[in-house]
């Protein structure tokens, strides 16, 4: 798919158009752990794209007295710093408008807030782990590090971290993998395949899209006038009025409408945009999606054939553990958010929702002194 502009979301959520593509933020990867464990981490890092996380400061290494409490979960206190820090981390340097800055700092604050809940669901669960089995993974990574000249406290220090804090963190995972392995049954993989077969067998999907990029002059009506012209474009589509091929000939934006809009076959992952994947593999034969947006613009999709794939669940292990995996945190993420109180401090932003956290477009907002005067934060 061709770029032109890229559509982004302000504070409020608001989706607006720049005529230039925004950097994605590279994510960070685990360095050592086991399939499952790196399933979650992976979630503890989150889906949002370009968000890097480490390990935030536990009880056992708190920040100096005295320090702004931005959000408390429970009983435990996330500290200005801790957030800062982790903000910083997030941006890697690069300098960000104030909308991206505000949004970038929520997926932080509910990260945070993750990693919070999680820790509380290990201590209720009990589980504990054997420091020496932290001291082992320390040392096998002081090792993987040496064999690329780069001392681990320099790979620490440059990441924003000490010694304390990344013990903390392999505490917490080591934790997690021992609570969720017994949750990798047969059964449960095969559930996870039955329920994701589509999305992980190397099925094909061939479609045909339509693409409406915003007119940045438009300012913010830009988007909900796109979404209404989408959403007519479908009706004369399904009322019989005009063919796809010939409303994309006519109005798509892309380069497939010299093809009637075809766009030809793709599998779920990897070839093109995660929302315009998803929402097509979520379409059957002959099925048309309604009006969503991308990065790219404002799409409808029309699915025209399905090549089912022959990926046979015992090949695909690694994939369902994970899966399975993520289904379990989120889980106890969403029993969490429904049990604990979680409250923040004027001025820090957060999402008004936990729903839909895997797509764009969530509200942002951020509390205000007289809202948030009874939290006493």
């Amino acid at each position: 798919m061709s770029v032109d502009g890229v559509i982004h979301y302000d504070t409020a959520g608001t989706r607006t158009f720049t005529s230039a593509p925004l950097m994605p933020l590279p994510s960070q990867a685990a360095a050592v752990c086991a399939r499952a464990l790196c399933a979650a981490v992976a979630l503890l890092a989150m889906q949002a794209p370009g968000s890097t996380r480490g390990a935030e400061p536990s009880a056992e290494s708190p920040p100096t007295d005295g320090a702004r409490i931005a959000i408390k979960v429970g009983d435990s206190p996330i500290f200005q710093s801790e957030l800062d820090a982790a903000v910083q981390r997030a941006a890697q340097g690069r300098m960000l408008e104030t909308g991206a800055l505000v949004r970038l700092t929520a997926e932080t604050v509910e990260q945070l807030v993750d990693e919070r809940l999680l820790r509380r669901e290990v201590e209720a669960q009990q589980v504990t782990v054997d420091e020496d089995e932290v001291t082992e993974v320390v040392t096998r990574m002081r090792s993987q590090l040496s064999q690329r000249n780069v001392p681990l406290e320099t790979f620490l220090a440059q990441s924003g971290r000490d010694e304390a804090s990344l013990r903390s963190q392999i505490r917490l995972e080591a934790a997690l993998n021992r609570m969720l392995l017994p949750k990798l049954t047969s059964s449960a993989l095969e559930a996870a395949f039955t329920k994701h077969r589509r999305d992980i067998d190397g099925t094909l999907v061939r479609a045909s899209h339509i693409v409406l990029r915003p007119d940045p002059g438009r300012g913010p009506d830009a988007l909900t006038h796109l979404d209404r012209r989408a959403a007519r474009l479908r009706s004369d589509i399904l009322q019989g009025t005009v063919g796809f091929a010939e409303a994309a000939r006519r109005h798509s934006a892309g380069p497939s409408r010299r093809q009637g809009g075809d766009i030809g076959y793709f599998p779920r992952r990897g070839a093109l945009d995660e929302e315009f994947s998803r929402q097509a593999f979520a379409l059957a034969k002959g099925e048309m999606s309604k009006p969503f947006a991308t990065a790219f613009g404002v799409h409808l999709i029309l699915v025209t054939d399905v090549k089912p794939g022959d990926a046979r669940p015992d090949t695909l292990r690694p994939v369902l553990e994970k899966m399975v995996v993520q289904d379990a945190i989120r889980e106890i993420l969403a029993r969490g958010r429904e049990s604990t109180p979680i409250e923040y401090a004027p001025g820090v932003p957060h999402f008004e929702t936990d729903a839909d956290r895997d797509k764009p477009g969530r509200r942002v907002v951020v509390a205000e002194a007289e809202t948030r005067a009874k939290s006493g934060l």
